[in-house]
């Protein structure tokens, strides 16, 4: 029984290197597989991150576009706004001066029918006045050579 005993474990050792070697090889195969994996897995990250980066640059690109637009679009509702203020107290303006004109006019109809102001006073007053302005412009610059020299 010996003979057989060594040729048993012969072949159990024979078995044992058989699979040894076949998991040697299948060990070698995972190896390369995962080596390549990974380079696959490094070359996908590095896609995705150029993918990744392409999107970032596109969306400044188009949020500085519409901001830009929005900033114009806020520029042109200022202007508008302006003109709309200005024409709101121009037409007040208007409305105000005349509301005065009228109250002035009644005013002046009513002192009109008491005491009325000829053309004649009228013109009196006007030279009247212009022979006073001219005596205080002569005067102001009577005085104005008095105090250069």
């Amino acid at each position: 029984m010996g003979a057989s005993e060594d040729s048993i474990r012969e072949e159990l050792i024979g078995e044992v290197l058989g699979e040894l070697s076949r998991l040697r090889r299948d060990v070698k195969e995972l190896t390369q597989l995962l080596q390549a994996s990974g380079k696959q897995f490094k070359d996908d990250g590095e896609l995705t991150l150029l993918r990744f980066t392409s999107r970032y640059e596109r969306f400044l690109k188009d949020f500085n576009v519409s901001t830009t637009g929005v900033l114009a679009e806020a520029g042109r509702f200022a202007e508008a706004r302006d003109q709309l203020l200005g024409e709101l107290a121009l037409r007040e303006y208007d409305a105000a001066s005349g509301r005065v004109r009228g109250q002035l006019r009644d005013v002046l109809r009513e002192e009109g029918c008491c005491r009325g102001i000829g053309r004649l006073e009228l013109a009196i007053w006007v030279v009247c006045a212009a022979l006073g302005s001219a005596a205080l412009s002569v005067c102001a610059i009577t005085a104005l050579h008095l105090i250069r020299a």
